[in-house]
């Protein structure tokens, strides 16, 4: 059986704040972008400074799905002996 693994203290963890789109009707455009019933995933430094633009657009489709989330990632910027949090 396998076992759960767990972090261990050195590794340092950030949240980031997410978009979730999805279309689960089926295949969607957008705004210049492809939606189907997988998750297509968006930080704000992926939708850049038309962020606003592109969530407004999406949200008036009612054929997509938007959900915010916030999920934990490795914290890259932690190089070494300064805590940043």
């Amino acid at each position: 059986m396998a076992k759960a693994t767990t972090s261990s203290s050195s590794t340092r963890t950030r949240h980031v704040s997410v978009l979730v789109v999805t279309a689960p009707g089926g295949p969607r455009r957008r705004a210049g972008y492809s939606f189907n019933k997988a998750e297509t995933i968006f930080t704000a430094a992926d939708l850049g400074e038309k962020g606003q633009e592109l969530v407004e657009a999406w949200r008036a489709d009612p054929m997509l799905k938007i959900d915010e989330r916030v999920i934990e990632v490795p914290d890259e910027e932690d190089s070494g002996g300064t805590e940043n949090q």
